[in-house]
C-alpha cells in the first residue's frame, strides 16, 4: 500500500517538473520551485463569474467550476483547461486570458501537443443520453501558434460518437491518438497522422473499447476502459497485430491516470451504477504496463455522486517522481480538494 507523506489542503498540483510545480488553488495558479515546500502567486485566471464560485468547494463542486489541466509550452507559456475556456499566459505574465470560449460542454477532458508545437482537444459534452441514437457532430480543435488562436480542425460527423474523452500524443508513432465514447460504435480508439485532416479508426465497438486513458510503449498501447453498465477492465493491445490482453479486473471507471516513462498509475472513479457498485476509490500502479497491483483505496464522501461529481483521485502532468506519487482527491474522504504526496514503495 502507498504511504501518505504530506497533504496539501486546497491546492490542485497540475504540472510537475522535477522540484517545479504548478497547482490551482480556486482560479488562481501558483508556481513552486522546491517541490511544493514553499508556494508563489504564478498568475489569477481571468474570468470573474467563476472566479468568485471557484472558490468555495462545494459550489465549485456542484457547477464543475475547476482548472483541470495545465500545459507548459517549450517558450514559457501557460495553457491551462478551466470551466468554459481555455486560458493563456504570456511568458513573465500574470494573466490568464481565455483565448477560447466553450460553446458546448463544460470544458475538455484534456489537452496534447504534437512534435511541431500543435496543440489539440476534443468537445466533450453531454450530447443526449447514454441510449440516445441521435447525437449531433462532435468538433475537434487545434492550435498553431501556442494557444492564442483555434480553429476546427476535424468533425465527427452527426450519430458517429458522443463526445471525445482524450487526445494524446505517441512519440513512438508520432501520431496523436483520441478515445470516443459512449455506446456501442461510438467507442473508438483511434489516430491521426496527419493533424485530423484525416483518421484512422483501430479500435470501434462496445464497452471494451470505451477508453478515457491512453498509455504508449513501443510495442503495444494500454488502457484502461470507463463504462457504468459491464465490470471494467484494463487491455492492452500489441501494435503490429492489434491482439487484445485483458491485464487485470478493476474496481470501476477508469478515468484517471499518469505514465512517467515505463511506469503507470490510474484511478479507479465511484459512480451510480448496477454494475460497478464499490464505493471506494483505488490506486492501481504498474512498472511497465503488464503488471498491476491495488496500493491503495479511499472512501467516496456522503455528498451527492450525481450531483457533486463521481470520486477518484486526479494526477498532474509527471505525477511520478522518483519513489514519490502526487495525486488530488475529488470527493473522496478525508482528501476532498487536497494534494497527497505518497510515498511509492511497491
Amino acid at each position: 500500500m502507498l504511504r501518505i507523506e504530506k497533504t496539501i489542503p486546497k491546492f490542485r498540483v497540475l504540472y510537475v517538473d522535477g522540484d517545479l510545480m504548478y497547482a490551482a488553488k480556486g482560479y488562481r495558479i501558483y508556481k513552486s520551485s522546491d517541490g511544493g515546500e514553499h508556494w508563489i502567486l504564478d498568475g489569477k485566471i481571468k474570468d470573474i463569474k467563476y472566479s468568485l464560485i471557484g472558490g468555495i468547494r462545494l459550489l465549485a463542486r456542484l457547477l464543475r467550476v475547476e482548472v483541470s489541466g495545465m500545459m507548459i509550452l517549450e517558450d514559457g507559456t501557460r495553457v491551462v483547461i478551466a470551466k468554459k475556456g481555455i486560458f493563456v499566459a504570456k511568458p513573465g505574465s500574470k494573466a490568464y486570458v481565455r483565448t477560447l470560449k466553450i460553446l458546448r460542454g463544460s470544458k475538455p477532458m484534456n489537452m496534447c501537443q504534437d512534435r511541431d508545437g500543435n496543440l489539440y482537444f476534443g468537445e466533450y459534452l453531454l450530447n443526449g443520453p447514454f441510449l440516445q441514437e441521435e447525437r449531433d457532430e462532435v468538433h475537434m480543435y487545434t492550435s498553431e501558434d501556442g494557444g492564442y488562436s483555434w480553429r476546427i480542425c476535424y468533425t465527427f460527423p452527426k450519430n458517429t460518437v458522443r463526445h471525445i474523452h482524450g487526445v494524446y500524443y505517441d512519440k513512438f508513432t508520432d501520431k496523436i491518438w483520441f478515445a470516443s465514447g459512449d455506446r456501442g460504435n461510438e467507442c473508438i480508439i483511434g489516430n491521426t497522422d496527419n493533424g485530423f485532416k484525416t483518421i484512422n479508426i483501430v479500435k470501434q465497438g462496445g464497452q471494451k473499447y470505451r477508453a478515457v486513458k491512453l498509455f504508449f510503449y513501443k510495442d503495444c498501447i494500454v488502457y484502461g476502459t470507463d463504462t457504468q453498465i459491464e465490470k471494467n477492465h484494463i487491455y492492452r493491445f500489441e501494435r503490429k497485430s492489434g491482439n487484445e490482453i485483458c491485464l487485470q479486473e478493476v474496481q470501476g471507471s477508469v478515468i484517471s491516470g499518469v505514465q512517467v516513462g515505463e511506469e503507470i498509475c490510474i484511478s479507479t472513479a465511484v459512480e451510480p451504477s448496477e454494475v460497478n457498485t464499490h464505493p471506494y476509490v483505488h490506486l492501481w500502479y504498474s512498472p511497465d504496463g503488464k503488471r498491476w497491483k491495488d496500493v491503495y483505496r479511499v472512501k467516496h464522501d456522503s455528498l451527492s455522486l450525481k450531483y457533486f461529481q463521481f470520486a477518484k483521485m486526479q494526477f498532474p502532468y509527471h505525477a511520478i517522481i522518483g519513489n514519490r506519487l502526487i495525486a488530488t482527491g475529488h470527493a473522496v474522504e478525508g482528501l476532498d480538494g487536497k494534494t497527497v504526496f505518497f510515498s511509492l514503495d511497491v
